[in-house]
């Protein structure tokens, strides 16, 4: 399990109602900053593959130590809607029950066929 500081404030933010775009968008501003560049004027694509390797890294820490956590549910559903991630589609069906399960599952399993998904099939509690 990690314990980087920067997964666990993440975390922490996601729990008190933050969402994960807006810690996305934090975290890329906070990457642009660390390096010299004004956020208003950087280019679009500039640290977005690292952004979305953190997101990731924050989306398994959060199945990790906040499984079935409603909360968590929520954000990872509303994340779920805007990129289309594997780490983020395998934590939220993986641990987590919600509303839209059947339709989130859909998307998941047109994104990613095969064998990465057969295991979201029985939901959390099907584990």
């Amino acid at each position: 399990m990690s314990t980087d500081p920067k997964l666990i404030d993440a975390a922490d933010r996601v729990l008190l109602g933050e969402t994960l775009r807006h810690v996305a968008l934090s975290y890329r501003e906070a990457l642009l900053v660390e390096m010299g560049f004004d956020p208003e004027d950087a280019p679009e694509g500039l640290f977005v593959v690292e952004t979305t390797r953190f997101m990731n890294q924050v989306c398994r820490h959060l199945g990790d130590r906040h499984a079935g956590d409603p909360r968590v549910a929520a954000a990872l559903s509303d994340w779920v809607r805007h990129v289309d991630e594997y780490d983020a589609f395998d934590v939220l069906l993986s641990h987590y029950q919600f509303e839209s399960r059947e339709t989130v599952l859909r998307k998941g399993q047109m994104l990613f066929p095969g064998p990465l998904t057969s295991h979201w099939e029985g939901g959390p509690e099907g584990r």
